[in-house]
């Protein structure tokens, strides 16, 4: 699903990370300049919930301000869209909308974490002391949402450094074929310099000349022995022809009368010469 803005067309699923970003900047959720959490014990707070101290007044009275921040922005909503559609179905995204991503799949976990830490807070106000079992299962249930919380974190990182390597490599790759088209021009320009030298300077052409020659002499091969063998002479002496001989010769004759009796050819056959008679 796409949709089209101002810059162009972008897709819904960009849209949607994109207004998390400007909700959680209009709540000053704290976030570093890659949008990486800063504070992992506060991964979704604003400024107004982390300044609130729970009262006794708020807890019989109001909601709390971990289940009034699911109506009062549009972070639920995006979840809710993203988690219909699946976070395993996503078209590729930049690092940066992945960095987002990351803290959005995982907001249901950290809201469960704030109401458990008001949860906590409200037990203290009313003083009240929950027995060994419940404490544990409390303290049990903090260290996992600091858990998730610190690896959440690790997460956007590695996205982070992954996405920096990928552009580390492809400066390389730039960088190297820089370095082969200039070795390129090199080659080619020293080519013109020899090519120039050697219809400039008489001294330079033999030079090459000779190693040419040189190049030439080492790259044939030994002949073949001779010994045992007849070698058979392929020129004939006294051979006046300018083509190759049959075993017959065509000699046109001139125009004289013709004799009587038997047939007559314009053309006179004789014999094949033998390589003896020559």
């Amino acid at each position: 699903v796409s949709t089209q803005s101002t810059g162009g067309q972008i897709m819904a699923v960009e849209l949607l990370i994109s207004l998390w970003r400007q909700e959680e900047e209009a709540m000053g959720v704290k976030r570093d300049d890659n949008n990486i959490m800063i504070d992992p014990g506060c991964p979704l707070q604003g400024i107004e919930q982390q300044q609130s101290e729970v009262s006794a007044h708020a807890l019989s009275s109001t909601p709390t301000l971990a289940i009034l921040d699911v109506g009062d922005n549009m972070r639920a909503k995006i979840y809710a869209m993203l988690y219909r559609i699946g976070f395993d179905k996503l078209p590729p995204l930049p690092a940066k909308d992945q960095i987002t991503l990351t803290l959005i799949e995982n907001y249901l976990d950290f809201k469960v974490g704030e109401v458990w830490e008001e949860i906590v807070a409200e037990l203290v106000v009313d003083n009240i002391t929950p027995i060994r079992s419940d404490r544990d299962a409390l303290q049990e249930v903090q260290q996992i949402i600091a858990a998730k919380s610190e690896a959440v974190k690790r997460h956007q990182l590695e996205i982070l450094e992954g996405e920096q390597s990928a552009e580390e490599e492809e400066e390389q790759a730039c960088y190297q074929q820089i370095r082969s088209n200039f070795k390129q021009w090199e080659q080619q320009n020293a080519s013109r310099i020899n090519f120039i030298s050697k219809t400039s300077d008489y001294e330079t052409l033999q030079m090459f000349k000779q190693r040419q020659s040189t190049l030439a002499e080492k790259s044939r091969q030994d002949p073949p022995s001779s010994a045992g063998t007849v070698e058979h002479n392929t020129l004939l002496r006294m051979l006046t022809t300018t083509v190759h001989s049959g075993r017959h010769i065509n000699i046109p004759l001139s125009e004289t009368p013709r004799p009587t009796g038997g047939i007559t050819s314009p053309h006179k056959i004789l014999p094949a010469i033998s390589p003896r008679s020559r």
